[in-house]
């Protein structure tokens, strides 16, 4: 397995391994009415207490195309619908939200996997965290056709900002490459404030992802 790009939301890139790592300027969940909005957004709400809106679809322009003409990866991996591993409680639905992501596969030949993990207060750094992404998937995932996409949650989960990394699967380097991985984070910019459900949210990170790479 490859780890190559840490992420955590916001607008300040900075150059880290073979990719960009982005440091945070709100939170990711937000609290309405004494009840938490599910993952992201949902509620449309201003998130003027952390100095940032919500990002609503039509206002992100998200235009990330590829540059590059990539064959779908043949890694003999057969698609998996348990592929969603949620902590948090924040995916409605894993059962059908892992069904969801088969189009992605359809598409790359990569097979996805998103983990939320809860809070951990023994990762202290970033780069424990990174490290443990690394050992997850060698210790739970028995290809090397997957991209694993990690949350770290923080201590404050519904208001502090948690860690992202992902890690690849040898066997996919050719369809996730560093431009693949920059249209997949320009996609989770524009729909993790979005009005969407977390279920539908990560639905339309993958899925977009796929048909932007994959032209």
């Amino acid at each position: 397995m490859i780890i190559v790009i840490v992420f955590i939301l916001g607008s300040t890139a900075v150059t880290r391994l073979s990719g960009s790592v982005r440091y945070a300027l709100s939170s990711l969940r937000n609290t309405v009415s004494g009840e938490t909005s599910n993952g992201n957004n949902e509620t449309g709400s201003d998130n003027s207490d952390t100095g940032n809106q919500s990002k609503n679809n039509s206002d992100t322009g998200n235009t990330s195309q590829s540059t590059i003409t990539r064959e779908k990866a043949d890694t003999g991996v057969s698609f998996n619908s348990d592929c969603v591993l949620d902590e948090l409680g924040w995916v409605e639905d894993v059962a059908a939200t892992g069904e969801s992501l088969e189009d992605f596969y359809d598409a790359t030949g990569v097979q996805p996997y998103v983990y939320f993990r809860a809070y951990d207060a023994s990762l202290t750094s970033d780069s424990e965290k990174e490290e443990y992404a690394f050992d997850w998937y060698e210790d739970n995932i028995d290809n090397e056709g997957t991209f694993l996409f990690l949350y770290f949650a923080e201590e404050d989960t519904d208001n502090d900002v948690g860690y992202m990394v992902y890690v690849n699967g040898y066997d996919i380097d050719s369809v996730m490459d560093e431009e693949a991985v920059d249209i997949f984070w320009d996609y989770v910019d524009e729909y993790w404030y979005s009005d969407l459900s977390t279920d539908d949210m990560l639905t339309e990170i993958f899925n977009s992802t796929a048909d932007a790479i994959m032209k």
